[in-house]
């Protein structure tokens, strides 16, 4: 028979920065929290992290600041810090990338250059350090860490709910679920029967050292012929990323990415001076976001109750917030969904209500299906000035849609060809999406 643990006012599952920062909020609140990590090493990052986070600017209501001198992490709009005492290296922006090589610019480079922290819109850190020093807090503060904790199940028994870990039993007034993308609590609970299935993304990621000849702080999106591939700088001078995924099974990920470093016409050569020195490979399923990520006494936070990625932002953001009202709804008696109401609140007003039905385009095919790369350098080329630098996805994507929503007359009278490819992409998105969607495993 399983031993049962003592009782706790929060079991938190998944220790990542949603779940390091509810368990670490709700221990200095005062209550008994358990903290469950399946890994061993919590802090270890098994896949490759560039660690960016997103600094200056608005997204989904909230906001980071980075405060160098006292070396912390500040959110304003939620009002606390965390500290970070970790190496860093300034985000500028975005550049994307033809297959000829030309560049599309989001952030004047050379002004970036001359004044740094001044036009940084982020910064990148090394997430094991951020990780480290949240554990370390949530220590400080009294929670009980249970590294190596493998939940296996979770059920709702009268007022608590109990989690099975190897063998041994955790109740909890209330549980969050912060065990990220692929939520083992999500799937136990049922959350992903009510969610729609947008196909399953592989992806493969060589981590190379030296010297490629990009610009310092730039996400680098490169569209080739062959498929697009990331160059991402870290917080490390001389260390890169390299990243490329797909929703299609038949693609042989290591062959692309060798193709792209060593035999790409236009760019292998960015990588002579470069030398792999780590591979990583990830398979996860895409589900729509949860409108409302509470049942049964468990919440789900971070990227356990989102479409993709998060955000490090993002995911802290939740933490705090959750362990905030957990606090209340206990210290309140409102043992139950009236505990809840001001996060699911919160919830939807800054993040379902705002992005809750976006759609990111998953599974709906590349420009690079349907036009030649000379076709793709004459696109890129039409962009003639940089747009204002940001981290922000959702302003990326709308910046480029309007500009080349407004270029539109140009290019059907240059270049009709291009526009009936772009029309007949559009007619068979939505078909493309069924086939990446049978394609995947929905493992609900």
């Amino acid at each position: 028979m399983a031993q049962v643990k003592t009782l706790y006012d929060l079991v938190v599952v998944g220790a990542g920065p949603a779940g390091l920062m509810a368990a670490k909020t709700a221990a200095e609140n005062g209550l008994k929290v358990a903290l469950l990590e399946r890994k061993t090493g919590i802090p270890k990052i098994r896949r490759v992290d560039g660690g960016g986070i997103g600094v200056n600017e608005y997204l989904l209501g909230q906001m980071v600041l980075f405060n160098a001198k006292a070396h912390r992490l500040c959110f304003p709009v939620c009002g606390f810090s965390i500290p970070y005492d970790g190496p860093y290296a300034n985000i500028y922006g975005f550049q994307v990338y033809s297959p000829g090589g030309k560049r599309i610019l989001l952030g004047n480079w050379e002004e970036a250059q001359k004044k740094g922290d001044e036009v940084r819109v982020g910064i990148f850190l090394d997430k094991e350090i951020l990780l480290r020093r949240l554990l370390e807090e949530c220590r400080d503060c009294g929670a009980e860490i249970f590294p190596g904790a493998n939940v296996s199940d979770l059920k709702r028994e009268d007022t608590v709910v109990q989690l099975t870990a190897n063998g041994e039993v955790f109740e909890g007034t209330f549980v969050v679920a912060a065990d990220g993308i692929n939520s083992r609590i999500a799937r136990i609970l049922k959350f992903n029967k009510e969610r729609k299935f947008l196909g399953t993304e592989r992806c493969i990621t060589w981590v190379m050292e030296g010297t490629v000849p990009v610009d310092p702080g730039s996400f680098n999106f490169v569209i080739t012929e062959k498929g697009t591939f990331s160059v991402a700088t870290s917080f490390r001078e001389g260390l890169f990323h390299i990243t490329y995924l797909t929703f299609d099974p038949n693609v042989d990920l290591n062959h692309r990415i060798e193709y792209f470093v060593t035999q790409d016409p236009t760019y292998a050569s960015w990588f002579t001076h470069a030398h792999k020195v780590e591979v990583t490979s990830c398979v996860v399923n895409h589900l729509s976001h949860l409108k409302e990520p509470f049942r049964d006494n468990v919440l789900l936070i971070g990227d356990a109750a989102w479409i993709m990625e998060f955000s490090n932002m993002a995911a802290l953001c939740s933490g705090w917030k959750a362990g905030h009202i957990i606090t209340l709804a206990i210290t309140d008696g409102k043992i139950g969904r009236e505990g809840m109401v001001g996060y699911l609140e919160w919830w939807e007003k800054n993040f379902y209500g705002q992005r809750g039905e976006y759609d990111f385009g998953l599974g709906a095919g590349d420009l690079q299906d349907y036009l030649s790369g000379e076709e793709l350098d004459y696109l890129a080329g039409l962009v003639k000035e940089p747009f204002p630098a940001t981290m922000n996805f959702f302003t990326l994507f709308s910046q480029i849609g309007e500009t080349y929503a407004s270029l539109f007359p140009t290019i059907e009278k240059e270049r009709p060809e291009i526009i009936g490819k772009l029309l007949e992409m559009r007619a068979q998105m939505e078909e493309v999406r069924k086939k990446t969607i049978k394609a995947g495993f929905a493992n609900r």
